[in-house]
């Protein structure tokens, strides 16, 4: 057996109330501690008084001027993202260079322009992009290896995939809440230059005459279709006819899935002509959030690190005094 349990009663007896004992002064040492500290505090409530109204003055000027940012969502038409990014990217560029003639360009105030950045990302249509990569499945491997990211929406950012997405995240930082009125200058910014006139002009061209197109093809399957219904009485025909009759059955429901399909898809192109006024087009509302930051908080934070600073360094003194005289005793 251990030497503990051949250790008389009284010894363990003696071993708790050492431990007890220990226990009790370290909380009546802390107990003093705290005493020590709100004597002080009482002693020097003026200094500390001082020391706060310092700090929230000290706050007050320092503090940064607040900033706002609204996040719109942003529509694509005729192809044209990489248009897009690329004229909101110089945008942005010209802004963070302080490019004073770029603002007065756009017919704006340099001093009370309220835009401050802006910044994009695309919209990631899930269903889109799963249907795109199954039709290239075999190139994706490579383009995760030839762009080396380390997380697949980094990829799907790229511009290998910029072009089929639709709509877009259009993050702006505002100078203030105004700020949001100047946000038509972004865009005008995107869609008055030549090259997006001229985006326009031929994709509505386009977008035109693929709806005439789809519209004509839903008249050819309601031609055949009538066609076919015309031929019912084959029904009554020998079984040779019958079975040839099962083969328009199975044409005929065929052709109602391309036209339900056609039908469809036709619905989604009127729908966006009303969108289809420009190349990049805010279809959400343009509402302003406060940025919030630490700057905001300096009032409340200054005040208190000087207190702290204060007791740390009155208590570093006292300390350093009290050892120097002890040492001197001895």
């Amino acid at each position: 057996m251990s030497d503990h349990y051949n250790q008389p009663a009284t010894q363990q007896e003696m071993d708790l109330s050492d431990i007890f004992s220990l226990i009790g002064r370290f909380i009546k040492n802390c107990i003093y501690f705290i005493f020590r500290i709100v004597d002080f505090i009482i002693r020097k409530w003026w200094i500390i008084l001082l020391l706060i109204v310092a700090g929230i003055a000290l706050g007050y000027f320092t503090k940064g001027a607040a900033s706002y940012d609204a996040n719109l969502l942003l529509k694509t038409n005729f192809k044209s993202q990489s248009y897009v990014y690329t004229a909101i990217n110089q945008f942005n560029n010209n802004l963070a260079e302080g490019d004073t003639d770029f603002v007065i360009s756009l017919g704006k105030d340099p001093s009370t322009f309220g835009v401050a950045a802006v910044e994009v990302a695309p919209v990631v249509e899930v269903l889109d992009l799963i249907a795109y990569i199954g039709e290239n499945d075999r190139a994706l491997g490579e383009m995760t290896r030839e762009f080396k990211l380390e997380d697949d929406r980094e990829l799907f950012a790229t511009d290998r995939f910029l072009s089929t997405y639709k709509y877009h995240k259009l993050t702006v930082g505002l100078k203030s809440e105004q700020g949001k009125e100047d946000i038509a200058s972004l865009m005008s910014f995107i869609n008055d230059q030549p090259f997006a006139r001229e985006l326009k002009e031929k994709g509505l061209v386009t977008h035109t005459e693929f709806i005439k197109s789809q519209e004509q093809s839903i008249e050819q399957i309601n031609s055949l279709i009538n066609a076919y219904s015309k031929e019912n009485g084959l029904l009554n025909s020998t079984k040779e006819d019958g079975f040839y009759f099962n083969n328009r059955s199975d044409n005929i429901s065929d052709l109602f899935d391309v036209k339900t399909l056609l039908q469809r898809n036709l619905e989604e192109l009127k729908n966006d002509d009303v969108s289809y006024t420009d190349v990049a087009v805010i279809v959400s509302d343009i509402q302003a959030s406060r940025d919030t930051s630490i700057l905001d908080n300096m009032i409340v934070i200054y005040p208190l690190l000087f207190v702290i600073l204060f007791l740390f360094i009155s208590g570093t003194i006292k300390f350093y005094n009290s050892y120097k005289a002890e040492t001197l005793n001895n």
